[in-house]
């Protein structure tokens, strides 16, 4: 499988979007993480096993417009990262906007914040073992940091 990482602005999204959907692309998923800038959103797309990423940085105080309207099933993503991360996603269709209560949280917005994040000290080593998967485990090396 081959991909593209494409970095855009936030302004050009609903653009961008349209023009896969007029493609014939299927969006695969809506991923949003928390960076010293803001928030990094990455929307995957996938025509003939071809995966385009459309990266963007949204600054803290920034929205983004939703893709419900061209990506009907969009809306489980934009109010995951909604209610996870508080980014102020416009226009979700009316219907399926859950305005903040799409999970029942014990914190609101719990990965707004990354004052108290706690970064690993090193990357855990993925094996890849031809016909059965991911080996996922973690093992310990026996050097030292």
């Amino acid at each position: 499988m081959k991909q593209q990482v494409i970095e855009i602005r936030s302004e050009d999204l609903l653009e961008r979007t349209a023009r896969f959907k007029k493609e014939g692309c299927r969006l695969v998923q809506i991923l949003c993480t928390r960076v010293e800038e803001g928030y990094e959103l990455t929307y995957t797309f996938d025509k003939n096993y071809f995966l385009y990423h459309l990266r963007l940085i949204v600054p803290l105080s920034g929205s983004v417009m939703s893709v419900t309207s061209l990506y009907w099933y969009a809306f489980v993503w934009e109010n995951e990262i909604h209610d996870l991360f508080g980014l102020d996603i416009r226009f979700i269709a009316p219907e399926v906007d859950y305005g903040g209560h799409f999970y029942h949280l014990a914190q609101k917005t719990p990965w707004h914040d990354l004052s108290g994040a706690v970064h690993a000290k090193r990357a855990v080593k993925v094996n890849l073992r031809s016909g059965l998967g991911i080996d996922a485990s973690v093992h310990k090396d026996t050097k030292e940091d």
